[in-house]
């Protein structure tokens, strides 16, 4: 093989542009560049190892930035169940597990939580369960119900920003004594709302941060606090960037916590679950959603997140989720595990130069977000929040107003519409922070 190479010259990038000149045959070299006007993206469809910002950025040296330190790529099947009713609830999360979800995510919806009737049957030792809580009251209360089999498999998801109303001391006291997953740096709820890449990390890292040092001041190690948070992210249709926004994520987490002094490397973990929501989804062409959430799961699963999360299509709508698209939900990151392999290879774009420089761009801009949070005294401030939602909100109706003049095109909402009426309509939407989760078929 290295006989064969030496047969042949090498390129240069000088060589490569000359031939797409060539190839292009007088139409403008425009055909061949990427503007995008709302991640404020500008580059070359080609890339090359000579090109400007193609190389690996030197911090993915670290071993738990590279997830070196794995043997393999495999992710949890995360099937979220929604907690209005304990009963149905439990019905619920046995039937993804019967479908082939490998984790649970409990979201409590509704103060009467009875734990045993809510996790009847199910082997809590044998599987990663995560409850979304919503006060201390609640956290105490299951914690008091797990037994010593299954306590060191159930996790929690408490977002401080979106509810500041924890009693901090308690909680710190508490995560003092004994570490667990409880603060969550909810990247997906700004991510619905319309957030770019970089807008979505710089608002992670801020939450993040700010749980972190929170806990220090409480007496917490940094290795201690970094081991009670973990993230959430959404994820978009634009492949590429969104790889490129979770390595980049961890690139910067890691920048961050080295600044502290880590004595333990495990401290730059970055546990992430990647969460396929509803923003381009479409109800009156369903079919449709099958390949946008398969090639979003892909993306997490190239970038290789701890958990895939596919939402059902149509939950969010006035007929709620169908057995279809349960069964849809489930069935993509299981196959994309168990039939497509990509389980198998560890970071395995790594040094393509589209995804590096990706990266590196990305990470540049989230960067320079996150100072600005942070010098306008973090997140938990007020017009530091106020400033960020006003930056999303600009680029959730940059997005609506695109498609809406067809300037990005997405099947069967604003081009080539289904020929079958599909009745089903999306519900009032939710929201975060108080901006409202953007979903563009509604839009429009």
């Amino acid at each position: 093989m290295n006989q064969l190479f030496k047969e042949f010259n090498k390129p240069t990038y000088a060589d490569w542009v000359n031939q797409l000149t060539k190839d292009l045959k007088g139409e403008s070299d425009s055909l061949i560049k990427r503007v995008d006007a709302i991640e404020e993206l500008s580059f070359d469809s080609y890339q090359h190892q000579d090109s400007a910002n193609t190389k690996p950025n030197p911090a993915l040296s670290n071993s738990f930035v590279s997830q070196t330190y794995k043997n393999s790529n495999a992710w949890q099947n995360l099937g979220t169940v929604i907690v209005e009713d304990c009963s149905t609830a439990n019905k619920k999360a046995l039937e993804l597990l019967n479908l082939g979800a490998t984790a649970l995510r409990f979201e409590l919806r509704s103060d009467a939580i009875n734990w045993s009737d809510l996790t009847k049957d199910i082997q809590l030792e044998f599987i990663e369960t995560t409850v979304k809580i919503n006060s201390l009251s609640e956290y105490e209360q299951i914690q008091t119900q797990l037994t010593e089999e299954n306590r060191s498999q159930v996790f929690f998801e408490y977002d401080l920003i979106a509810n500041p109303t924890l009693d901090f001391d308690a909680i710190a006291a508490l995560l003092k004594k004994k570490q667990n997953y409880f603060f969550v740096a909810n990247g997906f709820g700004v991510q619905q709302a319309g957030a770019t890449t970089w807008q979505e990390i710089a608002y992670v890292l801020s939450s993040a941060h700010e749980i972190i040092v929170q806990l220090m001041d409480r007496g917490l190690t940094i290795d201690e606090a970094a081991a009670c948070l973990h993230f959430n992210v959404g994820v978009g249709s634009n492949y590429f960037y969104e790889i490129a926004k979770i390595r980049a994520i961890r690139i910067l987490w890691s920048k961050i916590i080295e600044t502290y002094g880590v004595s333990h490397a495990c401290s730059y973990n970055t546990r992430i679950t990647g969460i396929v929501g509803f923003t381009n989804k479409s109800l009156k062409d369903p079919y449709t959603n099958l390949l946008r959430q398969t090639t979003e799961a892909m993306s997490l699963a190239f970038a290789g997140v701890h958990a895939i999360c596919v939402l059902p299509y149509d939950q969010a709508s006035e007929k709620g989720a169908t057995s279809l698209s349960t069964r849809m939900a489930v069935n993509i990151p299981l196959i994309l595990q168990e039939e497509s392999y990509l389980d198998k290879v560890i970071d395995p774009l790594s040094g393509s130069y589209t995804i590096e420089y990706l990266t590196n761009e990305i990470a540049e801009k989230a960067w320079n977000s996150f100072q600005e949070i942070e010098n306008e005294g973090g997140i938990g401030a007020e017009n530091a929040q106020n400033s960020l939602k006003t930056t999303i909100s600009e680029k959730a109706q940059l997005r609506k107003s695109r498609v809406a003049e067809k300037s990005d095109s997405l099947i069967g909402i604003n081009i080539f519409p289904n020929p079958v009426v599909e009745t089903n309509n999306w519900k009032q939407v939710d929201s975060y922070l108080g901006m409202p989760q953007l979903i563009l078929e509604q839009s429009i």
